[in-house]
């Protein structure tokens, strides 16, 4: 993670919104490594806990653990998050006690505010009651009124037993989406499962572990049973904490990863955001929802008022900027990239991307440093898009393509795919068929040889048109569109990847006219920037010349052409 220091300072925050509250990482005070864990769950806690407060907006913990060992001054680290005021504090364990002192100073004048030192026995009471303090001391400052309700709960608290709350902290700490690969969202069920069974009623463990299950599920780490799973946890969840923040947030993530129901989706989401309007993560999952539901002026400024409340967060950023891009609004994304890559956030897994995407394949391929862990394919799209025999064979090297990422458990034969595609493209045809037949022999004593369906993760992997269109099998593209038609979930934001797919997979079968309409209707979804991700792709080839095809060209570089005109005259 970048550390912000005096002689780099990270960018400000795009819109400073009033009355924001920072809380910087606390300090260990122990002496020993071994808390550090203990101490980052607290501030993680804390913060959870205190952006769950009616009238509170708090910036998230993720891009407030850009300033550990921050050498910024209290005015400078306000002035770059736009944050009325600051709490730092540390956190000394030692047995069974503990000491967390804090104090509260003015972003502005750099005055303290308020400061406390805790000297307690080490408990859950003790803990949830200086989070309660917490609040009320940053309410009186900003001269708010903290309700009852939110006075309440904090300091009831969630769990009476002390390790299930560590085990409780310890498993969201290793759930941060922007962490996320199959291993630490393994660890962290395990955490949440040790917390519920010192604690069975701990409900926000029950939420928890709902949402990592669900996390294994859509990020393709997991099967859908790891689906069925998230079904169980919050039925438990439910049962004991029906009105919990924590329970809405992760039903809201069933009702949207889990089955698709956007209308669910934001229904509830818009209940959390009533109750807590300056929780980050909730504008975040808003904006999600509303792309998947075609909704893309809402999403933009879900994820943009998402990001005012946690500035630093690159998974919002990638989002909101992948967003923009998409349609047409590159120049309104490049500086969210350009923060992107000062924040040291892996520039090598999205520079290629981004320049992949506005067609610029020279610049995406210098981008590729080594394998990209979230789009292990990206090398290979670059390359054949650029039709170069050279890159295409060092795409598919273990360089770039290490035998980890090869597969998926709902995608087994994704490597394989491009393998084949590979060997058609740099001219090697008899080789490049035997390969699908083997694929086609491999998936065909398969009960199910697509798991995975038509779902949104197939622009990373492969969907079930790819093998037919490769094979030229025309019935059998025209049996994959009208499984697309009748059963694939509705989702606006991957129907790009799916339409373009199917008209690929069209041309290459030899029916250009239903190509040209999947092409037609992906422009009109999302405007005409789409056809520059049509430009790229062989498969495309055989229509370069149709009529309808040329339409398309014309009507891209008018809106290209009056793009152009409009930036020179800013």
């Amino acid at each position: 993670t970048a550390k912000a220091t005096a002689s780099t300072p990270l960018p400000a925050t795009a819109t400073p919104i009033k009355g924001l509250i920072a809380v910087l990482p606390f300090r260990n005070r122990s002496g020993n490594a071994e808390d550090a864990y203990f101490v980052d769950g607290i501030h993680d806690d804390l913060l959870t806990q205190l952006s769950k407060v009616t009238g509170f907006k708090v910036i998230s913990r993720t891009s407030m653990m850009h300033y550990v060992d921050t050498k910024l001054t209290i005015p400078e680290i306000a002035r770059e998050l736009g944050a009325a005021v600051v709490l730092e504090g540390g956190v000394q364990r030692a047995g069974n006690k503990v000491r967390i002192n804090v104090q509260l100073i003015d972003g502005a004048t750099d005055v303290h505010l308020w400061a406390e030192t805790y000297d307690r026995a080490l408990n859950t009471e003790t803990l949830f009651t200086i989070q309660a303090d917490i609040a009320q001391a940053i309410a009186n400052s900003m001269k708010l009124a903290l309700s009852p309700a939110d006075a309440s709960a904090l300091a009831a608290g969630s769990t009476r037993n002390l390790q299930a709350y560590e085990a409780f902290m310890q498993g969201k700490l290793l759930a941060a989406l922007d962490r996320a690969t199959p291993e630490r969202m393994q660890a962290a069920i395990q955490q949440f499962d040790r917390a519920i069974a010192l604690d069975p009623q701990f409900a926000d463990a029950w939420s928890r572990k709902a949402r990592a299950q669900l996390t294994s599920y859509w990020y393709g780490f997991s099967d859908a049973g790891a689906r069925d799973a998230a079904i169980v946890s919050m039925e438990q969840a439910r049962r004991l904490a029906p009105e919990a923040l924590e329970t809405w947030i992760a039903q809201a993530y069933l009702y949207y990863w889990g089955s698709r129901d956007y209308t669910s989706a934001e229904s509830v989401l818009a209940r959390v955001i009533e109750r807590a309007p300056g929780l980050a993560e909730a504008w975040y999952a808003r904006g999600l929802v509303a792309r998947r539901d075609g909704r893309f002026a809402d999403a933009i400024a879900s994820l943009q008022h998402s990001l005012d409340l946690d500035p630093l967060n690159t998974d919002i950023l990638l989002e909101l900027s992948n967003t923009m891009i998409s349609l047409g609004q590159d120049e309104e994304a490049a500086p969210l990239y350009k923060r992107l890559i000062e924040l040291g956030k892996d520039a090598h897994f999205y520079s290629p991307e981004s320049e992949y995407v506005r067609g610029n394949l020279s610049t995406a391929w210098a981008g590729v440093k080594g394998p990209n862990e979230f789009f292990a394919a990206l090398p290979f799209r670059i390359a054949v898009a650029s039709r170069n025999p050279q890159w295409i064979k060092q795409s598919l090297s273990e360089d770039l393509w290490p035998e980890r990422l090869r597969q998926s458990p709902d995608y087994p034969e994704n490597y394989a795919f491009a393998e084949a595609e590979g060997l058609l493209a740099t001219g090697q045809v008899k080789e490049g068929r035997q390969h699908l037949a083997e694929i086609k022999a491999r998936l065909d004593t398969l009960a199910e040889p697509y798991p995975a369906g038509w779902s949104s993760s197939g622009e990373y992997y492969y969907y079930p048109c790819l093998l037919p269109g490769l094979m030229g099998d025309l019935a059998g593209v025209r049996a994959a569109e009208k499984d697309y038609l009748e059963n694939a979930p509705k989702d606006a934001w991957a129907d790009s990847s799916r339409r373009t797919a199917l008209a690929v997979a069209f041309a290459r079968a030899g029916d250009p006219d239903r190509a040209l309409y999947h092409m037609e209707t992906v422009m009109q979804l999302f405007g005409p920037f789409s056809f520059v991700g049509f430009k790229l792709l062989p498969g495309l080839d055989s229509l370069r010349d149709k009529p309808r095809y040329l339409a398309m060209q014309d009507a891209y570089e008018r809106w290209n052409n009056a793009r152009k005109q409009h930036q020179a005259k800013r």
